[in-house]
């Protein structure tokens, strides 16, 4: 059974609520636009999701679909709690705030002034470095799984975690200089809050922060297994085997475990704009994107991104843990914020945007505008088509041509503005290809708050008695752990103890991609032979493992 909360303080009774602008929303309305949003997949009796609206500081509207424990039947619906994932890194990042201004510690102090032996690196990592995922430490999920971990079962523990990054050989780059999505940094966060504040981060978050919004329903998981009072539980599903209830294998707050509903997370929400907590030296600093070593705004703040969505300023953050999905987004200016979360994975998620365009579309600018492009020749454009490799190693870009322009990965055409200048419809990207002087063929790829630089690769097919050179045993000290490089039917394919074979697909020389996001570059000496490999993946660089 569906379960409506419509809370209506300006007009009781009626099923309109007049905005901070003067515009009136009709709740009847945006019911009906949410439904028709819902996945088909969604029904009365499935696992399904949970959408909050909140505007002037109320509750305007909330509907569960869906059921939020399948084995009593009990309804998703305002009052249940669910595992919101990185949503909980805000409270966390709030806390920072509140101790800075207090003056019991300093988001540039580094790292090492909280934590007894703790690894120290040829440059600082500060706490702020931490915040803003820009650390250059490594992240723990993506360690732990390279090491025959399956991340999704095996218990994680805090230790574990940390231990990761006291194993780290360097940085993968200069603090401060590059984001990279890091959940490890805000376990170490927890600890460095604890050793500033003399007690728990969990503990200090809920004394502090939930007790005085009157989060009363709010819980912080602090041990696999708690109980945790009126929580929905979360399901996957498949056709042979039908639901499985999804558990957690890790509580480790800072990086997640906080468990809010609806009603709670709207007395959050209304923190943003009518402080409660700190005062507005606080909420500015929570606020305040971190800007990077080359004095790019970062967009990301203290556990919550800053940015836009069809011209409105956004505060927005996503989480994900079992298969909860939440999605949270604030437009301040139009004291307006969404709540979502599914309890159903992918299957029961919503578009948080779409919901946004039923709200406040006559705010919002057109995002479907389009450039007015130059004439380039065919054979120019084909000049610049081929794959292309990020500077990081841990990603690639395949230009090709579709209906006479380039194309990113035949999925988003490329309009040329000027003669090396590229723009994406609906897009305040830009994109410049350029010839170099040494005749290589450079992509650079900018945005709001990022610039990413490519480099085109000649394509490389070994021939079966190259890849012989390739076979042996690679030892990483860093993980403990060996790979076994085969040659099987004119193919490089790696095993490991725990893991599934891997099958290595050539990109370029010595540089193979796979169907797990991972990238491997292999490594020679001055006299050609090869001496270790390169791991590289979306947020773990050059992991290295020495040939035997």
């Amino acid at each position: 059974m569906k379960q409506v909360y419509l809370f209506i303080l300006i007009i009781i009774g009626l099923i309109y609520s007049p905005s901070i602008q003067g515009q009136v929303i009709d709740l009847n309305h945006i019911e009906s636009k949410i439904d028709a949003l819902v996945p088909s997949s969604v029904k009365d009796n499935t696992p399904g999701l949970v959408v909050g609206i909140v505007q002037n500081g109320n509750l305007i509207f909330s509907k569960g679909y869906g059921l939020a424990n399948l084995s009593y039947k009990i309804p998703n619906d305002s009052k249940m709690v669910y595992n919101i994932g990185s949503v909980s890194k805000q409270f966390l990042g709030y806390a920072f705030a509140m101790l800075q201004v207090e003056g019991k510690i300093k988001l540039d102090d580094p790292v090492n002034k909280y934590l007894e032996d703790w690894p120290e690196f040829d440059q600082p990592v500060t706490i702020r470095h931490l915040l803003s995922h820009t650390s250059g430490y490594r992240e723990a999920y993506t360690m732990s799984s390279l090491a025959g971990r399956n991340i999704g079962v095996d218990r994680l523990s805090q230790e574990e975690c940390l231990e990761v990054v006291r194993k780290q050989p360097q940085l993968e780059f200069e603090p401060g200089s590059t984001y990279t999505y890091n959940s490890t940094a805000w376990v170490i966060l927890a600890e460095v809050f604890e050793k500033a504040a003399g007690m728990s981060a969990a503990k200090w978050v809920t004394l502090n922060i939930l007790k005085p919004l009157e989060m009363n329903d709010t819980q912080i998981e602090t041990h696999v297994g708690e109980v945790i009072i009126n929580a929905a539980e979360s399901y996957s599903s498949n056709q042979s085997s039908g639901y499985t209830n999804e558990k957690s294998n890790r509580a480790i707050f800072g990086a997640a475990d906080v468990y809010t509903s609806v009603q709670d997370i709207t007395k959050w929400i209304n923190n943003y704009s009518k402080t409660k907590l700190g005062g507005d030296a606080v909420n500015k600093l929570f606020l305040e994107p971190f800007v990077f070593n080359n004095g790019i705004n970062s967009g990301y703040a203290l556990g919550i991104e800053i940015g836009t969505y069809r011209g409105l300023k956004t505060y927005s953050h996503n989480g994900g843990h079992e298969a909860f999905i939440t999605q949270l987004m604030y437009f301040p200016d139009q004291y307006t914020g969404i709540f979502t979360v599914s309890n159903f994975g992918r299957n029961g998620v919503i578009s948080i945007n779409k919901i946004a365009d039923v709200l406040l579309e006559e705010f919002m600018i057109d995002n479907d505008f389009e450039y007015e492009g130059i004439p380039i020749k065919k054979e120019a454009l084909e000049q610049l088509s081929g794959l292309y490799v990020v500077s990081t190693l841990n990603k690639t870009i395949n230009l090709t041509i579709v209906e006479d322009t380039l194309s990113i990965n035949s999925r988003r055409k490329l309009i040329p503005t000027e003669p090396t200048i590229f723009r994406i419809n609906g897009s305040d990207d830009q994109v410049l290809i350029e010839k170099l002087s040494n005749g290589k063929i450079q992509l650079t790829s900018i945005r709001t708050n990022s610039k990413e630089v490519f480099e085109r690769v000649e394509s490389w097919s070994p021939k079966a008695e190259e890849l012989v050179s390739f076979k042996g045993d690679y030892w990483s000290s860093e993980l403990e752990t060996v790979y076994n490089i085969h040659v099987v039917n004119n193919q490089l394919i790696v095993k490991h103890r725990w893991n599934e074979d891997i099958t290595l697909k050539p990109i370029s020389k010595d540089f193979f991609g796979t169907d797990y996001g991972l990238y491997i570059k292999f490594n020679r000496n001055e006299k050609g032979e090869i001496i270790a490999l390169s791991i590289y993946s979306g947020r773990t660089l050059n992991v290295i493992f020495e040939k035997k």
